[in-house]
């Protein structure tokens, strides 16, 4: 076969890895799929007695060979470690027994090659394909443990089509050698500050499908797995080789819950703080039961137990050698802040500007309790919940705080000291009360609200149309709450709002117990023009609820907003001008507690003219919109919710702007 040097695979660094055991049906048209998109495919044949090992080198693979099963854990960590000896710097695995594509293999090296250092996953569409319903709950049990147990979220922590880092995977160290290995890597790789991706990808499920997966055994031993990592991680001792930044969540994971009591927080706030525990232990010449307190109050309280009693036994220790007690508190005061400094340096290196990665922020924990507040005490007592959760938030959410402080710059006047902290508070404050406002609607329903509808009329005559409409909206203000009000008359049944593929379950979720079933929610990956079943929905007449202000794909350009130019997405006008329905610009604002402004404005017609330039029409419609979200954005400062700098930030994947709209004839 000649050398192709395009191959998606050669172009990103990587090969593609395949363990086999006993799949000489299918494992040659896995590996000449393969072939297709990498010069490069390693084959470990697993103790295999049907012969795979000779179809995959017949299919053109290397082939590694191993005397007698081992597993497929050993495979995998064989071929990691040949492809890294090899010089490759990713290896891309994926299963013999022809459930994954070879085609998704691009897909895959285009993350590898727009972030070469993670470990990106293949998230299977296992509805599509028709998989049991236990394959499913099997993968959100999967889910749930590694983020418990890790902190990261990933979508299919059970798939094995992965893009391995290998340089990364090679300081790793691990001990399981089946189906459990996939998962220990995964939690390995997040203790590390290794970033897990996820990507979607197809899949089969053909019925004669041979799967070596033994569920009791096999079960089992993953359940082990997760019940020695929760053991482990309750003790204060290193769990990986720190190769990467880890990123500070929300959320409540064991994970993040053992960095908070036993190292506390970071920077140099948290350190002075818990020195200043560890120095008042020393001084006071507490007893051993009095520095378990102190030290089990530091971990509760986010101090660290392990910085805080270090510093004590360190000033106790200076005092031993015959400092005076103000000369050791002092020297270890110093290196406490140094430390404190360094890692509040060192993480804004590491960190750089915040980006937007596609999902909004809000953790399943934070929407339950206001949902249980609202439920039990009302509205009075979760709306007062929120306000030492603003500060919480405003104190710890270091780029959430900057983030509000460059947009309420330019949207209202520059402002220093303490005026930034109380309008930062103000704007977090703001966020949190539609959090309290989504519960309401749930626990509540709509009669809780009232609207001041301007223009609504509009949107009711684009649903009796049959023609259907582009509901161009933003990240300004509450549409959740405007859903609900669409939801009635004879609008019901025909919204659909258009999320991002990492928000398309959660979203699904909370819209099916705020609103019963409905409205639909359209997902969009990487390519929001290639989603037919957007134009599907509008020629069916469907209202299409889509946000204007984050760009989700490399169709975009950059237009000024509030004096400087920020990218925004042009495939709500392209789909507007293409299906020929009406797009109508619309808002949700929050005028005064459970009270909204909901407005449109009249539907525009887009159309391309003959003679014009496409990308120019494309611009100008852009524009239009932009102004008015502008307007908006000044009148409603405090409702603006894109808490990562928005100006700087490039899409998801590092996407290159520009667009150019398909010609006619």
């Amino acid at each position: 076969m000649t050398d192709r040097p395009t191959r998606s695979c050669d172009q990103a660094g990587a090969c593609v890895v395949i363990p086999v055991y006993n799949h000489a049906r299918t494992v040659g048209a896995v590996v000449r799929g393969s072939l297709e998109h990498a010069s490069t495919v390693l084959v470990c044949d697993d103790g295999s007695t049907d012969g795979s090992g000779d179809e995959a080198e017949r299919a053109g693979a290397t082939v590694l060979r191993q005397p007698r099963n081992r597993g497929k854990g050993v495979a995998l960590r064989r071929l990691l470690d040949e492809a890294h000896r090899r010089g490759f710097r990713t290896a891309i695995a994926l299963d013999a027994d022809g459930q994954h594509l070879p085609s998704d293999l691009p897909t895959l090296a285009a993350a590898v090659t727009a972030e070469p250092g993670a470990l990106t996953i293949g998230a299977r569409d296992l509805i599509a394909a028709g998989a049991p319903a236990s394959s499913e709950f099997g993968r959100k049990f999967s889910n749930f443990w590694v983020w418990f147990e890790s902190g990261a979220r990933v979508e299919d922590s059970q798939s094995g089509f992965r893009a391995y880092p290998l340089a990364a995977c090679a300081r790793l160290p691990t001990r399981n050698t089946r189906y459990d290995f996939e998962v220990e890597i995964l939690l390995r790789a997040a203790w590390a500050g290794v970033p897990l991706r996820s990507v979607p990808i197809g899949v089969i499920y053909p019925k004669d499908r041979i799967s070596h997966f033994r569920p009791f055994v096999d079960n089992a031993r993953i359940s082990l797995l997760n019940t020695l990592t929760c053991i482990r991680l309750f003790l204060p001792f290193p769990l990986a080789p720190r190769l990467g930044p880890l990123p500070h969540r929300p959320g409540r994971s064991l994970f993040a819950l053992r960095r908070w009591a036993w190292l506390g927080g970071e920077g140099l706030l948290w350190r002075a703080l818990s020195v200043a525990v560890g120095i008042a232990l020393a001084l006071g010449a507490v007893s051993g039961w009095g520095w378990a307190l102190a030290a089990f109050l530091c971990a509760v309280a986010g101090l660290g137990a392990v910085p805080a009693l270090a510093a004590g036994a360190a000033v106790s220790a200076l005092q031993g050698r015959g400092l005076p007690p103000l000369g050791a508190a002092g020297i270890v005061a110093g290196v406490a802040l140094a430390w404190g400094a360094w890692e509040s340096w060192a993480r804004r290196r590491v960190e750089g500007p915040r980006q937007w990665t596609g999902r909004s922020r809000g953790g399943v924990l934070g929407h339950w309790f206001f949902f249980q507040v609202t439920r039990v005490f009302g509205i009075g007592a979760a709306y007062a919940a929120l306000y030492p959760v603003a500060f919480y938030f405003l104190l710890t959410s270091r780029a959430a705080r900057q983030s509000s402080a460059a947009f309420l710059d330019r949207a209202v006047a520059p402002a220093r000291g303490w005026a930034k902290w109380r309008r930062g508070y103000r704007h977090i404050l703001s966020f949190a009360r539609t959090l309290v406002d989504r519960a309401l609607l749930s626990t509540r329903g709509r009669g809780v609200f009232h609207y001041e509808e301007e223009g609504i009329e509009h949107i009711r005559t684009a649903a009796t149309s049959g023609k259907g409409a582009v509901l161009l909206t933003a990240h300004l203000g509450n549409w959740d709450v405007a859903a609900g009000l669409l939801g009635q008359g004879n609008t019901r049944g025909k919204l659909a709002i258009v999320a991002f593929r990492g928000e398309q379950e959660r979203l699904s979720r909370f819209l099916e117990k705020a609103h019963g079933k409905g409205p639909r929610v359209i997902a969009v990956g990487d390519e929001f023009l290639g989603s037919l079943e957007m134009v599907r929905a509008l020629r069916e007449g469907t209202l299409l609820a889509v946000q204007g202000d984050r760009a989700t794909d490399r169709h975009f350009v950059r237009v000024p907003f509030l004096g400087r130019e920020a990218p925004f997405p042009v495939g709500p006008f392209m789909l507007a001008a293409v299906s020929g329905a009406p797009l109508i610009t619309t808002f949700s604002l929050q005028v005064a507690p459970a009270t909204y402004r909901f407005f449109a404005r009249p539907p525009r017609a887009l159309a391309f003219a003959r003679g014009i330039d496409r990308d120019a029409q494309l611009r100008a419609w852009v524009e239009d919109y932009v102004r008015e979200l502008e307007s908006v954005a000044r009148e409603y400062p405090y409702q603006w919710f894109n808490f990562y700098d928005f100006w700087d930030a490039a899409p998801p994947e590092q996407l290159t702007q520009g667009v150019r709209a398909p010609q006619k004839g």
